[in-house]
């Protein structure tokens, strides 16, 4: 299982990685939440991209750091709604 680092400015987060070692992927992404995910049976969420050689890049987290990390960007940037416009946290 991967840990989760939480950048509330993705630029500070992009500045970590080296140029030349970033892969831009604009295909697709999936994510899914896995019910028993974790060796403890909690949920886990796993995300997956395809790479341009075809391989799939396979990501998994656990239910609550994939919460702690919406709930903090919701804290500073608001709840999206289905218009992308942000709305308070009820």
């Amino acid at each position: 299982m991967l840990a989760i680092h939480i950048f509330l400015e993705g630029d500070e987060m992009l500045s970590k990685f080296p140029e030349d070692k970033v892969v831009d992927i604009s295909g697709e992404m999936w994510m899914g939440a896995l019910g028993n995910g974790m060796i403890s049976g909690k949920p886990s969420v796993g995300i997956a991209f395809q790479l341009d050689d075809g391989r799939i890049a396979l990501a998994q987290t656990s239910m609550r750091l994939f919460h702690t990390a919406a709930k903090a960007f919701a804290a500073k940037y608001g709840w999206q709604d289905e218009d992308g416009q942000s709305r308070s946290q009820s």
